[in-house]
């Protein structure tokens, strides 16, 4: 399965319900209301709104901080002498947005579910279906093999689910992606010979040498001399050299299954193991 980092999609809420546009904002006054990238906003009240991140057209897009984003109408914007306000509190505002985000995430979970058709940015191309939601992000089947986007990559747009990249840009990634797997799974054909240390799946424990290696299946000599056989799909490149998809715990534990003895008490791999599985601060 392959890896693909998404573009995330800006949040976008119309605020007509909201935002009542001030009786100095009318569409004549309106052009003469700065809305320039970097410029700040205020609020009914004189409180600061956020900051201009984009103004293109009959849409300009405030950033109110916390990772939040509204698009406003540009005629709603009015013009105070500290800079351009809107007719609503920041607290209105901030409501509406985690309103419409919290209907647009019910929507979205709703939507991404195995067998669905994603489209791309503009709603036009379809680049995949939903093969599996699992909790570190999505993957889907498309026509040059499996990949997995961030959750943070999808959408709803007008024709349904989506995600942020165009089909031109989807598939420049994709290729990339390809070449990249190609490229790895070259080395793993290459380090997979009698002899060489299997490690596992970050690297700090030595699970097992290569006893034999076929284009399904790979059969590993553990430590205690037991022979084990791995899918040919489980190994990879790790930077300690040629690895194993398995934390030397669930390595042990598989061994276990497959000879029918118990699993064998921790030993300084597998605590070096474990240590090195968790997380950094």
């Amino acid at each position: 399965m392959r890896k693909l980092a998404g573009f995330v999609a800006t949040f976008s809420l119309g605020m007509a319900a909201v935002v009542a546009a001030p009786a100095m904002a009318q569409d004549a006054a309106a052009a003469t209301v700065d809305l320039s990238v970097g410029t700040k906003v205020f609020d009914s009240e004189g409180t600061e709104l956020g900051t201009v991140t984009s103004a293109q057209g009959a849409n300009v897009v405030v950033d109110l901080g916390e990772g939040k984003q509204v698009t406003l109408p540009a005629n709603s914007f009015g013009q105070l002498e500290k800079g351009p306000t809107i007719g609503a509190t920041r607290a209105q505002v901030v409501a509406a947005v985690d309103q419409a985000a919290a209907g647009n995430e019910a929507k979205l979970t709703a939507a991404i579910q195995p067998g669905a058709d994603v489209r791309g940015v503009n709603g036009e191309a379809i680049l995949g279906k939903v093969k599996l939601v699992a909790a570190d992000g999505v993957v889907l089947t498309t026509p040059t093999g499996d990949v997995k986007l961030p959750r943070t990559a999808f959408f709803i747009g007008q024709a349904g689910l989506a995600t942020s990249f165009t089909a031109e840009q989807f598939a420049a990634a994709m290729q990339q992606v390809n070449t990249a797997a190609a490229a790895d799974d070259a080395a793993v054909a290459a380090a997979l010979v009698a002899g060489a240390d299997v490690r596992s799946l970050k690297g700090a424990a030595v699970l097992g040498t290569v006893k034999s290696a076929s284009a399904d299946a790979v059969v590993v000599t553990t430590p205690g001399g037991d022979d084990v056989s791995l899918p040919r799909s489980a190994f990879l490149m790790s930077p300690a050299g040629l690895a194993a998809a398995y934390t030397a715990e669930q390595f042990a534990a598989a061994v276990a299954q497959a000879t029918g003895e118990p699993a064998p008490q921790a030993d300084a791999a597998v605590a070096a193991d474990a240590a090195a599985e968790q997380p950094a601060n």
